[in-house]
C-alpha cells in the first residue's frame, strides 16, 4: 500500500511540475511567427495605404474623399494580414507539436470561413515536453518516458487509466485508490 501511494505522490509531483512548466503567454506563441512574414504583413500594410494616394493623385475622377479610399485599402490589407498571419501560426505550431505542418495550413487556408483554423485548435496535439527525470522530449500524451520508464502521468494500478491527483476511485474500473 505504500509504494503505490509513493507512485501516486510521484505522479503528483510530476503533474505539478508540467504544470508550472506549460504556461501560456501571448508573447511566446506571436514569436513563432516567422519574421519575413511579420515583414511582408507591415509591407501590405504600407502598400495599402501607398497606392490608393498615388493612384487618387493621377485618376481624372476625384469625386471619392481620399479618406474613404485608403480607409477601404486598409481595412483589406488588414484582413489579408489577419489571414496571412493565421496561417504562418499554424504552420509553426503544428511544427512544433509534431504534427505534419504541410497539411494542417493547406486545411486551415482552402476550408471557407476559418473554419479549418477552427478545426486545428480543436485538434491540435499538446507540446512536448522534457521527461524530469532523463531530459528526453516526449509527447505530452505518453504515459511512460521511452527512455527511462519514468511515470510521466498517474494511472489506476488495476486498468493503467489516467486518473486525476484528487480521485478516490478510478473513473474507468471504480478501483479504490490510495489516499494521496
Amino acid at each position: 500500500m505504500t509504494e503505490q501511494r509513493e507512485k501516486l505522490n510521484e505522479s503528483v509531483r510530476v503533474i505539478r511540475w508540467r504544470m508550472k512548466h506549460e504556461e501560456f503567454h501571448w508573447r511566446n506563441e506571436i514569436r513563432i511567427i516567422p519574421r519575413g512574414v511579420w515583414t511582408f504583413a507591415v509591407a501590405l500594410l504600407v502598400i495599402g495605404q501607398i497606392v490608393p494616394q498615388i493612384v487618387h493623385l493621377y485618376t481624372p475622377l476625384k469625386g471619392e474623399p481620399l479618406i474613404e479610399v485608403m480607409g477601404a485599402a486598409a481595412a483589406m490589407a488588414l484582413g489579408l494580414d489577419i489571414f496571412l498571419l493565421f496561417f504562418a501560426y499554424v504552420n509553426r505550431d503544428a511544427k512544433r507539436r509534431g504534427m505534419n505542418s504541410t497539411l494542417w495550413t493547406l486545411l486551415a487556408i482552402f476550408v471557407p470561413y476559418l473554419i479549418g483554423v477552427v478545426i486545428y485548435f480543436l485538434m491540435r496535439e499538446p507540446l512536448p515536453y522534457s521527461c524530469p527525470q532523463c531530459g528526453t522530449t516526449v509527447s505530452a500524451r505518453f504515459n511512460f518516458c521511452p527512455q527511462c520508464n519514468c511515470k510521466l502521468h498517474p494511472a489506476c494500478p488495476k486498468c493503467q487509466h489516467s486518473i486525476h491527483a484528487g480521485d478516490k476511485y478510478c473513473p474507468n474500473c471504480a478501483f479504490e485508490l490510495p489516499a494521496a
